[in-house]
């Protein structure tokens, strides 16, 4: 019996549908688990822990912002981010590789850092070229602060990924094309008026297999006062649900 070879993008469209049997459907930005890319899952060496182990399951912290302020920078991001890789909202990543193995340290010290904030501002700043795209910079001081005090505590396993932050919104990557890289950029400098906000807090999601679902969501010290307020009020005793994907 002679085996019938298949083109590459027939094979590349077979691999992706066996994928996608593997994995959770596929929901919208709004939905608490959401793929990150729609190729692959592989990280590459600098986006790995530097743990003794290999971790089976990585982390991603992030900060989490205001309805009006994430709907803004997400909807430019629509606009410009290839439509068939686009599975995520506009989001600012502080870590995006902590390794699961010292999930209670990092639970612990993330409890700790956001009962010495209240929420604070944001707004946006000027776009910029990527390698593979168009990211967009955020002025959000404290969040800079954020990151030292943690990285402090979790240097020893970071990726060297993890080692540096520069807080900013993607609104474009996995683009090959330069003049299309450009064009966008000229765009985004002539049409977007920027964005302000507030950050609430910071959200902690599970990174599988090239899916984001949120682990947890810790509001600082103002905004958890407020929903301990409500929820005396209601007369309820669990927590309210958790933010959607930012």
């Amino acid at each position: 019996m002679v085996k019938q070879k298949l083109p590459p993008t027939k094979w590349f469209r077979y691999i992706r549908h066996l994928t996608s049997m593997q994995q959770p459907p596929s929901t919208n930005t709004s939905s608490q688990s959401s793929p990150y890319t729609a190729e692959t899952y592989t990280r590459q060496a600098d986006h790995t822990p530097q743990t003794a182990q290999p971790e089976s399951e990585t982390y991603i912290l992030t900060l989490n912002t205001d309805e009006a302020h994430d709907k803004a920078v997400t909807a430019l991001r629509n606009q410009h981010f290839p439509a068939k890789l686009n599975k995520l909202s506009a989001h600012i990543a502080l870590f995006r590789a902590l390794p699961g193995s010292e999930l209670s340290t990092i639970q612990a010290a993330i409890e700790d850092v956001v009962n010495q904030y209240n929420p604070f501002p944001i707004s946006t700043g000027k776009p910029f070229l990527l390698a593979h795209g168009v990211g967009l910079e955020a002025d959000v001081k404290p969040a800079q602060e954020i990151f030292r005090t943690l990285k402090a505590k979790w240097n020893h396993f970071l990726s060297k990924q993890d080692q540096s932050f520069k807080a900013h919104y993607t609104i474009q990557n996995k683009v090959e094309d330069k003049k299309v890289m450009e064009r966008t950029l000229h765009e985004v400098q002539r049409s977007f008026t920027g964005s302000t906000g507030t950050v609430t807090g910071l959200s902690l999601y599970l990174y599988s297999r090239g899916y984001w679902k949120l682990r947890q969501f810790y509001p600082f010290t103002e905004e958890k006062q407020k929903e301990n307020a409500t929820m005396e009020k209601s007369g309820r005793d669990d927590w309210p649900a958790l933010p959607t994907s930012k």
